[in-house]
């Protein structure tokens, strides 16, 4: 009775497990990626302070964690290296106008300006994310405690 039990379990097992049969070639593929070095955003590094971030191809951060909080910022650059849109996966956005005038910052609910003059731009480093004038408080933009 067990016997049949057992190999009743390993045909279903082998047959019907869709962890291990229908994800592991994707599993395998991404395995071989990594080692062959094809996706270096991949990677996550880890600051002094405990906060995590990703490169881009450029070397550029593109998503930032800091430890304190749970929630994680994307960011995108224009073609200078200069961070022009920060999105953050609780719903907010700052969006560097065109006309250089400031920042909008956008949740659900609400949307806002801020001048250049009280923040100027979002440089984002292995540190987090900064303003070079005024707070990074200014826009809304997590400070380090």
């Amino acid at each position: 009775m067990y016997g049949d039990y057992k190999e009743h379990w390993s045909k279903v097992d082998a047959k019907m497990n869709s962890a291990v049969h229908e994800n592991y070639p994707e599993w395998k593929k991404a395995k071989e990626r990594r080692m062959n070095g094809l996706m270096p955003a991949s990677v996550t590094y880890v600051n002094e302070f405990g906060d995590r971030f990703t490169r881009d191809e450029d070397g550029r951060v593109s998503t930032f964690r800091y430890r304190h909080c749970d929630t994680t910022y994307s960011m995108t650059y224009d073609d200078d290296n200069m961070a022009v849109s920060v999105s953050s996966s609780t719903g907010w956005t700052w969006t560097k106008m065109d006309d250089n005038k400031g920042w909008l910052v956008r949740n659900y609910f609400d949307a806002w300006h801020v001048s250049i003059d009280e923040c100027g731009d979002v440089v984002v480093d292995e540190q987090g994310l900064h303003c070079t004038t005024g707070s990074a408080s200014n826009l809304g933009l997590p400070e380090r405690p």
